[in-house]
């Protein structure tokens, strides 16, 4: 089975690595075998000629032509038959798969990468099979021993090779790879995972000064002593910026009676998919670092990385994906995708959320992990096909294998991948087909000027003005996108509306009254007697207006105000929040604030209501009990948009979820409305801050002329 390889949006280097820089002939010889040469067989010209290894001759066929091909790798031929390629037979990719010549056939088996290893030796994999090396087999010393592709380790001198420049050859500057440091430290006073222990070592490189702060390694799992060589060859080569690594283990609570196992912290930790782990990181781990041994981290995600395998793997995609300001950079090696604590999900979630600027590098075996949980190279290809949909950075490799092959064998070419370009940010994808639907490409969120008490309710009128609710007070925010007060005293108003006739219209739990402002917000009262949390106004000159009577049990009334008397339409819904009508104004949309569910009913033409459906099925977050839909609203299309904890969900008129936009810093949403010129801009709050954003689709409102909706697309 080949090796599947995607290289998805890869950006171009600030400048060469070294490794861009071998050029010409050389001799090759095994570590293992000092005195042998790499050799074509018997000077073969055909395709399938046997590599081995000979005693030094200088004849031509112990002479290799490097030549790099660009992306850190190259093409390795006999000097004697430039049309040959050293190739892995038949682009095998199992242990002890021969090593031939064969003509060009672009293959990627016949594509190099050449690493330098903390010992000074270098290794050199196939780029089909980034996780195993050329191997010398059995440490064969004798000429015709067996030359093949296995498994890389940085310990085995099997697959350590040295590279002689022969006259005229072009090689790499080969700084010095200086030792570096080994520390650590227990940590067990986590506030995050109280009662836990666990150990931090640290990584501290040798070119760390301490003038400024460092880049950082995250790694779950703890340390390995066989990663401290290749941190200090790829830092030596400037493969990597001067990065300080912190390796963590789980944390466990011990069992307060003797002999007891203690509670395993490893899967609540890793394969939890909340903020939870990467703010124990962030905000424990990583000030516990810098304190305890006197060094400085950079706080940017674009000069963090995070790794891990297996359990350790979703966890650490899963920081990335929660808190790219955190970490920009991941390996994820037989990430475990899996059923364990809802990360199944993930890959669906890749694919509804607007995309995050991550790049990823991801493996799976062949062979790879089956339980009760699920197939872990099918939970990892269905994540590479979300990636690929969704337009993100990354590089993923089917390797052949169990579950976590590979680790060491893709360090090298991991990081490689992962620190290109550096310091230039890692850039986010477009996303899929729904979400390049609605949003304007490279039109970011901006903050709207102010900070709030409990900004919510909001609603714009026929020019685009935006009206909201903070403290008793109504604002507005016009062109120059600037909120200011418009009415100083809301008269205790919970919910705000705007009318057919672009006037303000607000309803009061506490007073009961539905009150109309003017243009210069001169109120006056319209009725009186229904008290309301929220307040919707439709084409006619009717409301409805929703309100919890119950807040032991939620329970909640709709009621229909026409011409001064109010009518009960639903009890149906519980914790009843912001309404909204679709376009075609036959169809009225009722969320429960606490469910992952937006009702709907068809609307009579007396403006009763029927036919109630649990319709929209939000997407509520791990860490959550319910989607806290605070309100919802109509694009002229037909989507509905709903304010959530998760981000503003975009769903199909036919009710799923099709795009999921969260706020800069991933607060919950509590109000959204269409605004500004055109009403095709996104205005969002957590409360506090008011976000807006140029969208594709535009907003409708009662001053809104009838629009047919036709079928979302898939």
């Amino acid at each position: 089975m080949f090796c599947l390889l995607f290289l998805i949006a890869s950006f171009v280097m600030s400048g060469k690595a070294w490794a861009q820089d071998w050029d010409g002939e050389f001799t090759i010889s095994p570590v293992s075998a000092p005195n042998m040469n790499l050799d074509a067989v018997n000077s073969g010209a055909t395709d399938g000629t046997i590599v081995s290894i000979g005693a030094p001759s200088g004849k031509a066929n112990q002479i290799w032509r490097i030549s790099p091909m660009g992306d850190g790798v190259y093409v390795i031929t006999p000097s004697y038959a430039p049309d040959l390629r050293l190739s892995v037979e038949n682009g095998g990719t199992v242990n002890g798969t021969q090593l031939v010549l064969q003509s060009d056939k672009g293959e990627p088996w016949q594509l190099w990468a050449i690493y330098r290893n903390g010992d000074g030796t270098f290794s050199i994999s196939p780029r089909h099979q980034p996780d195993k090396g050329i191997d010398d087999f059995g440490g064969g010393q004798n000429p015709g021993t067996r030359i093949d592709i296995w498994d890389y380790s940085p310990d085995d001198k099997h697959l350590l090779w040295t590279i002689h420049p022969l006259q005229g050859a072009k090689t790499p500057p080969l700084p010095p790879i200086l030792p570096g440091v080994i520390k650590q430290a227990p940590f067990d006073h986590s506030e995050i995972y109280p009662g836990t222990k666990r150990m931090v070592t640290v990584f501290i490189p040798a070119q760390y000064d301490g003038s400024k702060p460092a880049c950082v390694l995250v790694q779950q799992d703890g340390y390995n002593p066989s990663e401290k060589g290749m941190l200090e060859a790829l830092i030596a080569d400037k493969e990597m910026p001067v990065t300080i690594g912190v390796f963590v283990t789980p944390g466990d609570t011990p069992a307060t009676i003797a002999n007891s196992m203690a509670r395993r912290n490893r899967c609540f930790e890793y394969d939890d998919i909340s903020p939870r782990y990467v703010t124990f990181i962030t905000k424990e781990i990583l000030p516990f670092v810098e304190k305890t041994f006197g060094v400085k981290l950079s706080d940017s995600g674009n000069d963090r990385c995070i790794a891990g395998g297996s359990s350790g793997g979703i966890s650490a995609f899963n920081a990335a994906f929660e808190r790219p300001n955190e970490f920009t950079r991941v390996y994820s090696n037989s990430g475990s995708f899996a059923d364990f604590r809802g990360g199944n999900q993930l890959p669906e979630l890749v694919r509804k959320y607007e995309p995050e600027p991550i790049r990823a590098y991801l493996t799976t075996g062949t062979d790879d992990m089956e339980n009760y949980a699920g197939n872990w190279n099918i939970y990892n290809r269905e994540m590479n096909s979300s990636l690929k949909y969704s337009g993100y950075d990354y590089s993923f490799h089917i390797l052949t294998g169990p579950h976590v092959a590979g680790w060491n064998g893709c360090f090298y070419d991991a990081m490689r991948f992962l620190w290109k370009g550096w310091p230039q940010p890692v850039q986010a994808g477009l996303g899929g087909g729904r979400m390049q639907a609605m949003l304007e490409p490279g039109q970011g969120w901006r903050q709207v000027t102010g900070e709030y008490h409990d900004a919510r309710s909001f609603a714009c009128d026929s020019t685009g003005n935006v009206y909201f609710l903070d403290q008793n007070r109504i604002y507005r925010i016009g062109n120059d996108d600037t909120p200011k007060v418009f009415v100083a005293d809301a008269a205790n108003a919970n919910g705000l509306t705007i009318d057919s006739k672009d006037d303000v219209c607000t309803v009061s739990r506490a007073t009961g009254r539905i009150i109309r402002y003017d243009a210069s917000g001169k109120g006056e009262t319209v009725a009186d007697g229904i008290p309301g949390e929220s307040i919707l106004a439709m084409p006619d000159g009717a409301f409805y207006v929703a309100d919890v009577t119950d807040a032991a049990t939620g329970a909640a009334k709709v009621w229909l105000e026409r011409d001064g008397r109010k009518t009960t339409v639903s009890t149906e819904v519980p914790w009843a929040a912001g309404m909204a009508y679709r376009p075609d104004q036959w169809l009225l949309s009722v969320p429960d604030l606490h469910s992952k569910w937006v009702y709907t009913f068809q609307i009579n033409t007396d403006g009763t209501l029927a036919n109630m459906e649990r319709f929209y099925r939000l997407h509520v977050q791990d860490w959550d009990d319910d989607a806290g839909i605070t309100a919802v609203c109509y694009a002229r299309d037909g989507r509905m948009l709903a304010a959530t904890r998760a981000g503003v969900q975009v769903c199909a008129d036919d009710g799923p979820v099709q795009a999921i936009i969260p706020l800069p810093d991933h607060s919950p949403i509590t109000g959204i409305c269409f605004g500004g010129k055109g009403l095709n801009t996104l205005y969002a709050t957590n409360g506090h801050e008011i976000w807006s954003r140029a969208v594709r689709p535009s907003g409708i409102g009662a001053f809104t002329p009838w629009v047919q909706v036709n079928g979302s697309p898939l």
